[in-house]
């Protein structure tokens, strides 16, 4: 197939910005494609450079580029998720982002995500986009964004995200670097474990083990590495319907599903303990059905969402408290180092550290 030439000066401009080429890519004319409006895997040249691209781990031969017969029923349901959670009317902000510390961090993640420059440049744009409503930045917008694109043209693909970050009934305040609402939510799982699993969260208790440093690949993220992806599609189906308090029923059903397995381990096989949980491929492969019965299983889960909304209230209290204490020692400790306490700090920023870790260390603190 003859390969298109990319936009003139995509990547040039982004370079110029933060001062990069946006790292090491495959060499040849098939590197400089440009992305293209409608769904990524409908274009043979997409299947062509990005194969081996990171967003595509754990698609397990569900989408197919077109030459092996496409991906039309996929495209199909998905086409329907922008009605379903009522993002036809969102708009973007104006401004977009020149921040060079957001900007570092999109030019990582989008490396991490696909192999070519132009699709990277691509999600980049959209990540610069969508910045001004929260002047901050998650790793897993980043994730939900690259799922998204591959099944959705770009314009469609920014109404969801400014829906999921926007609403209350999604993931509002989800996608900031240390994100409180999730931190809350964390917490709240980690009370509805205890009603409902109480040797599963007597282990985690033993373990030293905080929902935040686990779920968030399920709450922020939305599943992907995760889930293969025939039950992602079913995941997104089931939170764009249901909003947040469907994510807490997947997380319980995941529990419910892995409670023999993690009840086997000892709570000083953290390592285990954290692979089970998180779905680990090298311990649970994509064709294990215990994804689907971990999907299948949240429809079924009878959760209120009196009681969810009234756990949220109090630990929303409780962690307002936490974080008081905190901003006191900090301020205290800016006023002896005689540091401006006002600069914001991305701690995506920080090249190494895991995202779970970051929030790992958030819990601990408080």
């Amino acid at each position: 197939l003859p390969v298109p030439q990319p936009r003139a000066c995509a990547v040039p401009q982004l370079a110029a910005i933060y001062g990069s080429t946006l790292g090491a890519l495959r060499t040849g004319a098939a590197a400089a494609s440009p992305p293209v409006d409608g769904p990524l895997v409908n274009e043979e040249t997409f299947w062509a450079l990005e194969v081996e691209a990171p967003v595509l781990r754990r698609n397990d031969d569900l989408l197919k580029p077109p030459a092996r017969g496409g991906s039309q029923a996929v495209l199909e349901r998905a086409a329907r998720w922008v009605e379903l959670c009522g993002a036809a009317s969102e708009t973007a902000p104006t401004g977009g982002c020149t921040d060079p510390a957001a900007l570092r961090i999109f030019e990582r993640d989008a490396e991490r995500t696909f192999m070519t420059n132009a699709h990277r440049a691509s999600m980049i744009g959209t990540l610069k986009l969508v910045w001004p409503d929260n002047r901050d930045y998650h790793q897993g917008l980043g994730y939900v964004y690259s799922f998204l694109r591959l099944l959705l043209p770009e314009a469609s693909v920014v109404q969801l995200l400014l829906r999921l970050n926007r609403s209350e009934r999604y993931l509002k305040g989800y996608w900031f670097a240390a994100p409180q609402p999730y931190v809350r939510d964390a917490m709240v799982f980690t009370r509805l474990v205890a009603e409902h699993f109480p040797e599963v969260s007597a282990l985690l208790q033993q373990a030293g083990m905080a929902a935040e440093a686990f779920a968030s690949k399920w709450f922020v993220g939305l599943c992907l590495h995760v889930l293969p992806f025939r039950a992602l599609l079913d995941f997104y189906e089931g939170f764009l319907s249901e909003g947040a308090l469907y994510l807490f029923k997947f997380a319980l059903s995941l529990v419910g599903c892995m409670q023999p397995r993690l009840l086997e381990c000892k709570p000083t096989d953290a390592s285990a303990i954290f692979a089970l949980l998180r779905l680990d491929p090298s311990v649970l492969p994509d064709a294990d059905g215990v994804h689907d019965q971990i999907v299948a299983g949240a429809a079924r889960w009878d959760l209120s969402e009196a009681h969810v909304a009234a756990l949220r209230a109090e630990e929303q209290a409780a962690l307002d408290a936490k974080m008081a204490k905190v901003r006191a020692a900090e301020a205290s400790m800016a006023a002896e180092d005689g540091e401006d306490s006002d600069e914001i700090v991305f701690s995506d920023d920080e090249e190494d550290e895991d995202p779970e870790e970051r929030l790992r260390r958030l819990a601990e603190a408080n």
